[in-house]
């Protein structure tokens, strides 16, 4: 997933021009350029974790999770500023350089063992694949923000969507263990359009996915593709009008709900 979603973020890179790099994006403090060298920090910060296990800047001990987030972005904030000395061209050199090298970390990882740490999806370990697709997910938003500030439609080709919709479907269940309900009480999660998906989540001594269930539905969320990796990673528009409805408990975590580190907005 990782060699695909590279040769497609520098397919885009190679079209920009000049003028282009200071367009604004989504993410406010950063243009084009600042948000490339984002990308870069990524992979200068997996590589050297998957592949030389070293941690780096660690979080002060003791932070909930606002506090933990509030420090990454100051971390990534200052990573960027520095980062200004690097000109658009190297910036983009240095991710076609990189990135087989990433790819070949992730592929030497054992993507079965649960020991990885992806704080939106769970408190406890979780397999090493999703913190592998949680990775190629950042790319992968970042890019579609790129391709928004430099005009294009984004990509929602389903090799990519769905499996990135599949890793952050598991920060519903985490989410809604804040939701007290009955035994067998299911929330209905149905994606349409460019990726399809249907998804049950049922309660029994925690909320989790079912292929089915024949207890109370509290829930309904109907969302298309777009609309469903939007508003789990805080690119939905604040006007959207979304088609969740049900216990109103319920339907503020599924509106509330996101499968990145960051507060809802």
């Amino acid at each position: 997933m990782l060699r695909l979603e590279r040769e497609r973020l520098l397919d885009l890179l190679a079209s920009v021009e000049d003028v282009d790099w200071a367009r604004p994006t989504q993410c406010p403090a950063w243009d084009v350029a600042g948000l490339c060298r984002h990308l870069l920090g990524d992979d200068l910060y997996v590589l050297s974790l998957a592949r030389d296990g070293h941690q780096g800047t660690t979080p002060p001990p003791g932070l909930d999770e606002a506090g933990f987030i509030a420090w990454l972005d100051r971390l990534q904030m200052d990573w960027v500023a520095a980062a200004r000395r690097v000109s658009p061209r190297l910036v983009v050199e240095l991710l076609s350089w990189l990135g087989p090298h990433v790819a070949e970390a992730f592929e030497q990882m054992d993507l079965l063992a649960v020991d990885a740490d992806v704080s939106w999806a769970s408190d406890h370990p979780v397999p090493q694949w999703l913190e592998a697709a949680r990775e190629v997910s950042e790319y992968w938003i970042h890019r579609q923000q790129l391709l928004t500030a430099l005009g294009y439609p984004t990509d929602l080709r389903a090799d990519l969507l769905g499996p990135i919709l599949d890793a952050f479907r598991w920060a519903y269940a985490h989410r809604l263990a804040s939701v007290d309900a009955a035994p067998g009480a299911t929330v209905r999660i149905d994606v349409s359009g460019a990726v399809e998906r249907r998804w049950r989540i049922v309660r029994g001594d925690r909320w989790d996915f079912a292929e089915d269930s024949a207890g109370d539905v509290v829930a309904v969320a109907r969302l298309d593709a777009d609309q469903a990796w939007r508003l789990l990673t805080n690119n939905l528009d604040r006007n959207a009008v979304l088609d969740i409805t049900g216990d109103p408990a319920v339907v503020d975590v599924l509106r509330r709900t996101r499968a990145i580190i960051g507060t809802p907005e």
